[in-house]
């Protein structure tokens, strides 16, 4: 059985600020006919609120107020506040990653037959979780991919070796060298409005191109910490 989450988030939830700094919202004009939810994550496209989704890159912020279509109808004028301070760390709940089952292993290795990628190296930086049988609770980093023979070198060593009992999460698809998802990385994608695709590449050609960057992993709940990654580069810090 898959790894569920005990609990899910609404969306990018707020859990607090770098800077210390509270924001309580701005006003924003919405995309009219449109229902939005607290915790949707929201684009500005010509001069209008609207719901983010898979591939976005002109994140505005978090919704910080639900609107229902009948408060915000066709050919209304509605605003709606909006979180959009650069340094606010938002929860999220992430899917799409890789849960799978070891087909062997050692201390410092999972095998894993299963494993779609053929590359070397397409999964190095991988954050990794095991969450049922050998090793349980245990979360450690990718140091190697072997393609060939669909091998995860793991930095530090495990307490015991793989075995055919360890349940394990693995972030991030990889189609590149390095090309995963772990603490630090920029360019996560989302999966949807209130979603973060923890399966997708983030790498393309070497450019970062999702709008979100990890600060922490809570895998037993499925959850991310994260960053908007736009509002970063037009505070001229990343």
């Amino acid at each position: 059985m898959a790894l569920t989450a005990s609990r899910t988030t609404n969306g990018f939830e707020i859990i607090g600020n770098m800077m210390n700094v509270a924001d309580n919202g701005t006003p924003w004009l919405l995309k009219e006919n449109t229902a939005f939810s607290k915790g949707d994550m929201v684009v500005l496209t010509n001069g209008k609120v609207n719901k983010a989704a898979a591939g976005a890159t002109n994140v505005l912020g978090v919704m910080a107020e639900s609107i229902t279509t009948a408060d915000n109808p066709d050919a209304s004028e509605t605003y709606g506040k909006v979180y959009t301070n650069p340094f606010n760390i938002y929860r999220c709940t992430f899917a799409d990653h890789t849960d799978s089952t070891a087909t062997g292993g050692t201390t410092t290795t999972i095998v894993d037959t299963a494993l779609a990628e053929d590359n070397d190296d397409d999964l190095n930086g991988a954050y990794v979780y095991v969450y049922e049988g050998t090793n349980a609770g245990c979360a450690r980093t990718v140091y190697d991919y072997t393609g060939t023979s669909d091998t995860l070198t793991v930095e530090k060593a495990f307490p015991a070796a793989i075995d055919t009992t360890s349940k394990y999460i693995l972030l991030g698809a990889g189609s590149e060298d390095n090309d995963a998802i772990n603490v630090g990385t920029f360019g996560i994608d989302l999966k949807d409005e209130n979603t973060i695709d923890a399966g997708e590449n983030v790498l393309s050609s070497a450019v970062e191109v999702g709008p979100l960057v990890c600060l922490a992993i809570h895998p037993q709940d499925l959850m991310m910490d994260v960053l908007v990654r736009s509002h970063l580069f037009n505070a001229g810090i990343a």
